[in-house]
């Protein structure tokens, strides 16, 4: 079809963007696909994402609008007209908003990034951004049509608020701008309905931080800031890492560790298979043997009802997660790529603080929970501060150089005053728990108690 007779009269803008509804139709596809995996791979809950073209009537109705004067509003439609492409992102918390905001400022160019409610002071609420154009090449190749809408329109406005925020916007767009009966309203009424809006703002600003305190229970905010400097939380099992099965851990044989895992599962893209040996090498862990005792602790599905994933997840993302869960921070610092470790940080609210459930009191002092190789080192401290290094050695878990900790439980050194002590990291769950009983025992009179869970698990005598 091309420009002829009978369309003299149609400005150009208006005949290349009929041309072009097709395109924009997959643009707006792939920017819905492009934000809906986003928050997917930070484990963002999204309530709705949706993305729209703008039709050819909409745009020529838009690109029509004059001035109080007359004067057309747009001199130059195809350059001035940004919402040929939007999208909106609804999610249940500001957190969420927050992060989801930062993950798209983090991975796109963006002209421009508001908040309008800053200086509406209406009870408006949602993050405003306006990108120009994704930054990975991966993401451009990956989403075509969004890249080459990006490249060629002058950009997509990308809208991202609360279900709270949505509601009041959804209700008060609807009022103000399109109910017959408010333009009817006399000055005064027209007054007081504004203010009701205005104190509606503040009950959705209410409902906000109430969501916020219940996601806060759910995934406390300082997720990894209170985790074990050293070690995962639950790992080789007593007695002997010796005996862990030696084959080298590469992209084939974490493929069939991956299947033999999760059978049901689709597999995944293999170049992330290659980036879990990478990852987990920077972890020393090389081998199937390490990998398996460093999983042998979580129960069948554990971590997958943590990440409650909304949709059919790959093979190597709930591997990837289980890792999280394991090894919590040095995970995630161990990934090279600054996005990985932006999407992991976000993704391990969802399982941090559910190990870190032992804590130390004593008549004078409460310590907040910890893991349980972090409990074991904070009970060797204290121990040597109060009974000396020696009341502290448990052979194969304890020493007083690295040599004396068995091979394969990584020793953590604990700076005391009566000197450095080396204690075993890569704990299970049941192992730290029997050095915990036998710290314990060792400091009579002290008055301290460990607790697992809030309940009481060890005494001192």
């Amino acid at each position: 079809m091309s420009q002829g007779e009978g369309f003299e009269q149609v400005p150009s803008h208006l005949w290349h963007y009929a041309k072009d509804q097709a395109f924009l139709s997959d643009a707006a596809g792939e920017a819905k696909r492009f934000l809906t995996e986003l928050a997917r791979d930070a484990s963002i809950d999204v309530h709705l994402v949706e993305a729209r073209a703008k039709s050819l009537s909409s745009y020529t109705e838009k690109s029509q609008k004059t001035n109080e004067d007359g004067t057309p509003k747009y001199n130059d439609p195809a350059a001035q007209i940004h919402d040929c492409v939007a999208a909106r992102v609804i999610v249940y918390t500001t957190r969420a908003r927050n992060d989801l905001a930062d993950l798209i400022g983090s991975r796109c160019e963006y002209r421009e990034w508001v908040n309008p409610g800053d200086k509406k002071h209406n009870g408006y609420d949602s993050e405003h951004i306006v990108i120009i154009g994704l930054k990975d090449p991966e993401a451009q190749q990956r989403y075509p049509a969004l890249a080459r809408y990006l490249g060629k329109y002058q950009g997509l406005e990308i809208q991202v608020r609360s279900v709270a925020g949505h509601a009041w916007a959804e209700y008060e767009h609807d009022i103000r701008y399109k109910s017959g009966a408010y333009q009817d309203l006399t000055p005064a009424d027209k007054g007081r309905v504004d203010q009701y809006f205005i104190e509606a703002g503040g009950m959705r600003r209410y409902m906000d931080k109430i969501f916020d305190e219940i996601e806060e229970l759910l995934r406390p905010q300082d997720a990894g800031e209170v985790a074990p400097v050293g070690g995962p939380l639950i790992g080789v099992d007593e007695p002997s890492p010796d005996a862990l099965d030696p084959t080298p851990l590469d992209l084939g044989t974490l493929g069939e560790l991956i299947a033999d895992r999760f059978p049901g599962d689709e597999p995944g893209d293999p170049s992330s298979v290659a980036l879990l040996v990478e990852q987990l090498a920077e972890l020393d862990v090389t081998t199937i043997g390490q990998l398996e005792a460093a999983l042998s602790n979580l129960e069948e599905g554990q971590v997958a009802r943590l990440m409650d994933y909304p949709t059919e997840t790959t093979r190597v993302r709930k591997l990837d997660d289980e890792l999280l869960a394991v090894f919590l921070d040095r995970y995630v610092d161990a990934a090279k790529d600054a996005d990985r470790r932006q999407l992991l940080r976000l993704r391990l609210r969802r399982v941090h603080g559910r190990f870190t459930i032992y804590s130390m009191e004593g008549p004078n002092f409460t310590r907040r929970p910890v893991a349980a190789a972090r409990a074991v080192r904070d009970l060797v401290e204290f121990v040597a501060e109060r009974e000396g290094i020696a009341a502290t050695i448990i052979p194969g878990a304890v020493g007083a150089d690295q040599s004396a900790v068995t091979p394969g439980y990584f020793p953590k050194e604990v700076q005391t005053s009566a000197g450095p002590v080396y204690v075993a990291t890569n704990l299970s769950r049941s192992y730290a728990e029997s050095l915990m009983d036998k710290l314990v025992s060792r400091v009579p009179g002290s008055g301290l108690r460990v607790k697992r869970a809030g309940d009481l698990l060890f005494e001192a005598p």
